[in-house]
């Protein structure tokens, strides 16, 4: 097989590959939450904490979800971000709030049976662009540490760990009020990504 045929192959298979991204694309998007989303809210929250149950952490699915003054700051704030299916129903949401200098994310969930599609990606960058035009250097999270879904994800999307006694008294309270609820504090960890 020539050169020539090599880089016509790539260039087919890239081609491809660009095809099916946009097709996946294509079949969600990306808007500020309306108020008629924040009821819609529980149930995509309580379907994407349906994974904890697969790594011993069912009580995290079965706890309780974001209370509705939370989702409803957020909204009034302009930091609530939905991704919608086609009939533009909620399937995913991330939302967050000024912390120390931050914008912190309080909640990032995408609905079980939309997992894995780009759409948790998505919703973190155009939280991004958003936030870095607000003028935030910075945005910050707590998660566990080495849940593939959790921390190591967060990694790609270019967070990184930082010591929490480092980032001021509110993360320590975070992190103590997340032990008080029953996660294990040893797994837990503070990460933040400089814009």
């Amino acid at each position: 097989m020539d050169s020539l045929s090599i880089l016509a192959m790539a260039a087919a298979a890239v081609q491809q590959r660009e095809s099916e991204s946009l097709k996946t694309t294509a079949e969600f998007s990306i808007r500020r939450a309306q108020s008629w989303d924040l009821p819609l809210l529980e149930y995509v929250e309580r379907s994407a904490a349906e994974i904890f149950r697969t790594v011993n952490l069912g009580f995290l699915a079965d706890g309780e979800t974001l209370a509705p003054e939370v989702l409803e700051a957020m909204y009034q704030a302009d930091h609530l971000w939905v991704a919608t299916n086609r009939f533009d129903q909620p399937i995913g949401f991330i939302g967050g709030e000024y912390l120390s200098g931050n914008f912190h994310i309080v909640e990032i969930s995408v609905a079980k049976e939309f997992q894995r599609k780009g759409i948790g990606k998505a919703l973190m960058t155009a939280m991004v662009e958003h936030v870095s035009r607000e003028g935030y250097k910075s945005v910050t999270l707590t998660t566990y540490r080495n849940l593939g879904f959790n921390g190591p994800w967060y990694s790609r999307l270019g967070f990184f760990e930082v010591n929490p006694h480092d980032m001021g008294r509110e993360y320590l309270d975070i992190l103590a009020s997340e032990a008080q609820h029953g996660l294990d504090v040893r797994s837990r960890c503070v990460m933040r990504k400089i814009l």
